[in-house]
């Protein structure tokens, strides 16, 4: 083997980062942040351009990092021509970094974020009448502040989603539309509600939309009166799920009805549905539409043998060490938490049983011959036997396998071609079971750029960091959007494609004021794949380059 000796130097950067990279600066978002956060045109680094340095490791799953790590991932590439004339790597410091976090958030993040998603969607073709509203909360190594100003505080939630309680906790509230691209997102408080998130998103859309023309979907969090009303004196449609306590219960009154009625084949595939206008208590007349999946009935039936048995056992439990003095008190006792035992899909049934013992004597020792036969003790015990019915759980499954969703869509036998102003029964189903697809935009926002490992002083910039997390989850999005829209076959996700090409160099030469790829053959060819499903043309990576 040969001395080892220095191989030759490169200027480059990865393949999955230079791709987010380059749609972030031509699709105008990176220049739209520095026309819209008054900085410095001294300062190196432009608001723009920090954001769009800090979404280059979060495209590269290999290098997951706090501010301070940044500079370090673009020790080889051509900083200058990435960033402006005059930025070296050490221009990427965290001091750097975060000055411009502090210079974003004092520009107003929900707006500006607004604003660059409709610009990257407009920019791509893309204009989703549909709003899906949700939230999640995520986890931060933080100080605790001592007062409110500066942004959303973190704080204790008790209920964090990935069980971390010992951390403090931010919230997020998002919408992303119909083409699941993200389009808003705030930070807030652990502790928030998510009806006071609901509250101000809706707020927030008053003054960017037409109401008319729009439609909110969301989960049962959105059904309350306050909400209702709200989205009623907007204008806005809506479609969600209905919590089991809305309108004195109106949702056993429907599903009641569906069971008696009958239930409608549905042209999705292994649904049926029933769909019914109601009056309310206080939102007036609704629509609501209760529906059975064809998993639902599998799942009722092992929700109701799982969690039964456990209700049972807590219910039933007392009776294994408990003693009654009398017979009547042991059988009082089980038939008063008999009564309490309703809608089960276990068969209970309890037996007396007489216990008897003799009473110790006082001394010990023999008792003399002659004395009294020992003194006996009784006393009663309840014998219980608890057996799962299938038979009885599998008429229980046909209640609890339905599932009840409230609209305002006019009901009509053909779509318009806004669901605003008319929706068949299928349509609004398809339009709230496409809710659990919105949930990938967290999978970035939760995970990317080691959100939940940067340790936090400033609540300002940890705000601002949030917002920095969702450009890359909105150019995630619009790249997801892309590849379903553009490529034939199998689809691959960003997450997929990224893991793919993330080994490929794009190594510039700056002599000849060029791009090659430097990588195996396998994953040169997935790069231009890349690039074909989400149809950029491979010239246009030198504007990459255009700092």
């Amino acid at each position: 083997m040969e001395t080892l000796r220095k191989g030759r130097k490169y200027e480059g950067l990865p393949a999955s980062s230079a791709v987010a990279m380059a749609v972030m600066e031509q699709s105008g978002v990176r220049a739209l942040i520095d026309s819209l956060v008054k900085h410095d045109d001294q300062r190196k680094l432009s608001p723009g351009m920090a954001v769009k340095a800090m979404i280059g490791p979060i495209f590269d799953s290999r290098k997951k990092m706090p501010l301070t790590g940044i500079r370090h991932f673009f020790n080889t590439a051509p900083t200058d021509l990435l960033f402006g004339k005059g930025v070296e790597r050490e221009s990427l410091n965290d001091n750097a970094l975060a000055r411009n976090l502090d210079s974003l958030f004092d520009t107003g993040l929900e707006g500006m974020f607004w604003e660059c998603s409709k610009m990257i969607k407009r920019k791509f073709g893309f204009d989703s009448k549909i709003r899906h509203m949700d939230s999640t909360n995520y986890s931060v190594w933080a100080v605790p502040p001592d007062d409110g100003t500066g942004g959303a505080l973190p704080a204790f939630s008790g209920h964090a989603k990935d069980r971390r309680n010992d951390l403090l906790q931010y919230s997020a509230a998002t919408l992303t539309d119909g083409d699941r691209i993200l389009e808003y997102c705030k930070a807030y408080s652990g502790n928030t509600a998510d009806s006071v998130m609901n509250a101000y998103t809706l707020e927030f859309l008053r003054t960017c939309i037409d109401p008319a023309e729009n439609t909110v979907i969301a989960d049962c969090k959105l059904v309350n009166n306050d909400l209702i009303a709200t989205m009623q004196g907007m204008g806005i449609g809506f479609v969600s799920k209905v919590p089991s306590s809305f309108s004195e219960k109106i949702r056993d009154k429907v599903i009641a009805e569906a069971l008696t009625a009958g239930m409608t084949v549905s042209s999705i595939e292994g649904y049926r549905t029933f769909d019914k206008d109601l009056d309310t208590t206080e939102c007036g007349k609704l629509r609501f539409i209760v529906y059975r999946s064809p998993k639902g009935a599998g799942k009722a039936m092992e929700y109701l043998e799982r969690q039964g048995e456990r209700d049972a056992k807590k219910r039933f439990g007392v009776f294994t060490t408990k003693e009654f003095a009398c017979e009547t008190d042991a059988q009082a006792m089980f038939e008063d938490v008999m009564r309490t035992h309703k809608d089960s899909a276990y068969t209970v049934t309890g037996r007396t049983v007489r216990n008897e013992e003799n009473v110790r004597r006082e001394t010990r020792g023999r008792p003399p011959k002659g004395s009294e036969t020992p003194e006996k003790k009784i006393s009663w015990k309840i014998d219980v036997t608890m057996k799962f019915d299938k038979e009885k759980a599998s008429e229980l499954a046909d209640a609890h396998a339905l599932s009840v969703i409230v609209t305002d869509l006019p009901c009509a036998s053909e779509d318009a071609e806004n669901v605003r102003h008319g929706a068949t029964t299928d349509t609004v189903l398809r339009l709230y079971l496409d809710q659990y697809k919105v949930e990938h935009t967290y999978r970035l926002m939760k995970s990317g750029m080691g959100v939940d490992s940067v340790y936090v002083r400033t609540p300002s910039r940890a705000n601002a960091l949030l917002f920095v997390v969702a450009i890359a989850t909105l150019v995630s999005s619009i790249l997801d959007a892309l590849l379903r829209r553009n490529r034939k076959g199998r689809r691959r996700t960003v997450n997929q494609v990224c893991g793919d090409i993330q080994n490929a160099i794009l190594e510039y030469h700056r002599g000849m004021d060029a791009l090659s790829v430097l990588g195996t053959e396998e994953t040169e060819d997935a790069v231009f794949s890349y690039l074909d499903a989400i149809g950029m043309d491979p010239s246009l990576l030198f504007e990459i380059f255009d700092g």
